[in-house]
């Protein structure tokens, strides 16, 4: 398959688009079997890039946090992180440049992974770009850690 028309099937699941492409027979006939069994979801949610959105991202990091060790404890968040931009990968904390998050999630179907993702703080404290996210099912062609754990401690650890 030529990456243009990937690219295109990919955008028909963007959280910008409205509901009817959340079910499109392309997501369904490609990608989610039928049955009612837990797969597992890849998000990449780019930042707003605005003035803002690295003091908003901060001003909500430990809340998201909590969350995400939430989700964790109930196998449903697998791998999460944030995305840097290269030049500052290797800088100290306060000097890193956050440009988004990438997501693993475990659930039923790709509509209970947009509604983890629309109740995240990133979301509605407009961290992530609403218009870019976008939630792809995943294969996996490596396991997972039999338990994941966040890195970054929050008030309930």
């Amino acid at each position: 398959m030529r990456y243009s028309t990937l690219l295109a099937r990919t955008r028909t699941l963007s959280l910008s688009a409205t509901p009817r492409h959340w079910t499109s027979s392309v997501g369904r006939r490609h990608f989610i079997p039928s049955t009612q069994s837990q797969q597992t979801y890849i998000v990449w949610a780019p930042d707003y890039t605005d003035e803002g959105a690295l003091a908003r991202r901060m001003a909500v990091r430990q809340k998201h946090f909590v969350t995400a060790n939430k989700l964790i404890k109930q196998g449903i968040l697998k791998v999460a992180g944030g995305l840097l931009t290269p030049e500052t990968q290797d800088a100290a904390p306060g000097n890193r440049k956050f440009v988004g998050s990438a997501l693993l999630y475990e659930a039923e179907n790709l509509e209970a992974v947009r509604k983890l993702v629309e109740q995240d703080v990133y979301w509605t404290e407009t961290v992530w770009n609403k218009d870019k996210i976008v939630i792809l099912p995943i294969i996996m062609a490596t396991t997972l850690q039999d338990r994941a754990g966040i890195t970054q401690p929050t008030p309930e650890d």
